[in-house]
């Protein structure tokens, strides 16, 4: 009875080992015939509706949120959307929906100074002020 044990035991073996052998060999062909040069197509194409997409980081993203400002050559096409006070005292506005400080250049325009309720900037040369609007102002303060 020992003597049939170990032959069913050793039969055994041998079956997972083939069986084994066969999935490792038919799994290496599917990976070794698949085309893996294109990548896939993006699923889900978010579209902002002219908003600012939740799903791109706000930090490290300056070069492509320039891009619109730019293409601004006139302060009329500019609007200030808000201001905020960041640590050590710096300022951020928000001009047509992208995020802006002193110094910063995007195209013929030059921010010169954020202030607590306007933004002072340039461009070609002219100097210009974007201020708060009213009801802007008033919910900022509320807020404080």
């Amino acid at each position: 009875m020992n003597k049939f044990n170990n032959k069913n035991a050793m039969f055994k073996i041998i079956v997972y080992t083939f069986i084994l052998m066969m999935c490792l060999y038919f799994g290496a062909s599917v990976c070794y015939c698949a085309d893996l040069s294109d990548p896939p197509e993006s699923v889900f194409d978010y579209d902002s509706k002219g908003k600012r997409d939740p799903f791109v980081p706000l930090i490290g993203q300056e070069r492509a949120m320039s891009a619109s400002l730019d293409k601004i050559v006139s302060p009329e096409d500019l609007k200030l959307e808000g201001i905020a006070t960041v640590a050590g005292a710096k300022r951020i506005a928000i001009i047509n929906g992208q995020m802006v400080k002193d110094n910063d250049k995007f195209g013929v325009i030059i921010i010169k100074n954020v202030l607590r309720d306007r933004v002072e900037l340039s461009i070609e040369g002219a100097d210009y002020t974007l201020t708060l609007q009213e009801s802007e102002k008033t919910n900022a303060d509320d807020k404080k």
